[in-house]
């Protein structure tokens, strides 16, 4: 099994390598050989896979060349000067999808990472990206710290354009990420205007502002800071249809329902992960857990549930944290969530019918 494995990826067009925890190469086929020697890094699309023992899948191939009738209208598009590259990492697959839907309908090349560690190793093999969307809270390495390594490295990719999301909403997490290095700060869940805003103002400004001597002190209304209005309550409704009904325009149909999907999946998992958590006192995974939950659940419209693990959240940030309070509402969270899931899951099924063909 494992030579008819090799002798198909020597027969793969794409470039494919694998990389061992110390990043030398293990294997790498012909068209890896030819393509890393033989095309420009800009000509190339790189798609990186970390292994559990430290070690990387790297996946290369060409960037599909586009006519000049066949290039999309980018008049409105977040990358004025031309269609790059993104680097979007953040450890939920569900965001990542999203944030991915959105960027190509963009135009942009797409390249994904679940943490830090992973878009340090990215760009030590030469993975030029004109921006990253840097989730704060990750595994193994968090936006902030991986920031402050890239902003240390040599050479060009130190001045990478940087855009932290976070679903804190405060603006003391905008400051400290802003200290960390970052270029701007969004906060979850993604709205497509402000990050296409926001992407459109930074590469403009590292491409040289294409041209226009005041476009330094320009700002989009995306990139401005301010301090986000806070959940009036929790009593909002368990499913705001509003979110999702944008979520759709933004992604589209399939893009949409494929992440709601994920998500669902992606929760059912954690809630497992929460509740033995709690089973075994183990507060911080909890927390961990409820904040990413936080994120995901804005994301796809669970209002009520974002808010109360936010509330959850806000406990946990306590100099003193009352722990009663924290075991309380974190049975909350996972004695809401199966309801939220359900009425998200009877809305992405309506949602299916009402697109078929024959409804």
């Amino acid at each position: 099994m494992e030579t008819k494995i090799i002798e198909s990826l020597k027969q793969a067009q794409a470039g494919i390598a694998l990389f061992d925890a110390d990043e030398r190469i293990v294997f790498a086929n012909p068209a890896w050989e030819q393509l890393i020697s033989g095309v420009a890094e800009e000509d190339l699309i790189f798609s990186e896979t970390e292994l559990a023992d430290g070690g990387m899948i790297s996946v290369c191939f060409v960037k599909p060349q586009v006519s000049q009738s066949e290039r999309p209208d980018l008049a409105n598009s977040a990358n004025d000067a031309k269609i790059g590259t993104v680097i979007i990492a953040d450890d939920s697959e569900s965001n990542r999808m999203v944030a991915r839907r959105i960027l190509q309908s963009e135009g942009y090349g797409i390249v994904e990472a679940s943490n830090g560690q992973t878009v340090l190793n990215m760009l030590k093999r030469g993975v030029n990206a004109d921006l990253i969307l840097m989730d704060v809270e990750m595994p193994d390495m968090d936006g902030l710290h991986t920031t402050r390594r890239i902003r240390h490295m040599s050479g060009p990719v130190s001045r990478t354009p940087i855009i932290a999301l976070s679903a804190h909403q405060s603006r003391d997490w905008n400051v400290i990420a802003r200290q960390s290095g970052v270029d701007d700060f969004i906060n979850k869940p993604i709205q497509r205007q402000k990050l296409i805003d926001t992407m459109q103002d930074l590469i403009a400004r590292r491409s040289g502002t294409n041209g226009d001597p005041n476009a330094l002190q320009k700002r989009s209304k995306g990139a401005r800071i301010g301090r986000p209005s806070r959940p009036e309550s929790l009593t909002s409704p368990v499913l705001d249809v509003r979110i999702l009904e944008q979520l759709y325009t933004d992604a589209g149909d399939e893009g949409a329902g494929c992440g709601i999907e994920i998500f669902i999946n992606e929760t059912e998992s954690r809630l497992v992960k929460i509740d033995k958590a709690l089973s075994e006192d183990d507060m911080t995974t909890v927390r961990n857990e409820v904040h990413a939950l936080k994120s995901t659940s804005g994301t796809f419209g669970l209002r009520q549930l974002s808010e109360l693990c936010e509330t959850t959240q806000t406990v946990f940030e306590d100099n003193e944290p009352d722990e009663s309070r924290l075991l309380s509402l974190s049975r909350q969270v996972v004695q809401l969530a199966p309801t939220a899931l359900t009425a998200l899951n009877l809305y992405r099924r309506s949602r299916s019918i009402s697109s078929a063909p024959n409804a």
